[in-house]
């Protein structure tokens, strides 16, 4: 079974962290969240702070994941999370060509990659 786990990083401003994928990678040049596929015999919460330290170097704690929605789309699933952070500087991997943190209000639009409607209803009630 194939799963993804998805993370809001949401700053002291309440801004959300949004990265532009590289032309090299699947989405390209599209802005999207942190995160990526788990690895054999790793839970969606250790790879949700992989993901995130690989792709920023920004490192969170198991503690601070807030769960929010898990959505299946066929053989898929994808786990969302949310991570308050203080005001970390992004340094981003070779998968993402840019980085920006967006107000909380404007990421869903400005977020590429599709997600189940849930999935942003969760975040907005945060």
């Amino acid at each position: 079974m194939f799963y993804a786990s998805i993370v809001f990083v949401v700053n002291k401003k309440d801004e959300v962290l949004i990265l532009k994928r590289s032309k090299k990678g699947s989405f390209p040049g599209v802005w999207a969240l942190p995160g990526g596929k788990g690895e054999p015999g790793e839970s969606p919460e250790e790879t949700a702070i992989r993901e995130v330290r690989e792709e920023t170097k920004i490192q969170l704690s198991l503690d601070s994941l807030l769960f929010l929605h898990k959505m299946v789309n066929g053989e898929k699933e994808f786990y969302f999370f949310c991570s308050k952070v203080g005001d970390p500087k992004p340094v981003i991997d070779d998968e993402h060509e840019d980085w920006l943190w967006i107000d909380k209000a404007g990421v869903e639009e400005a977020c590429g990659i599709p997600a189940d409607p849930e999935v942003w209803a969760k975040f907005g009630e945060l």
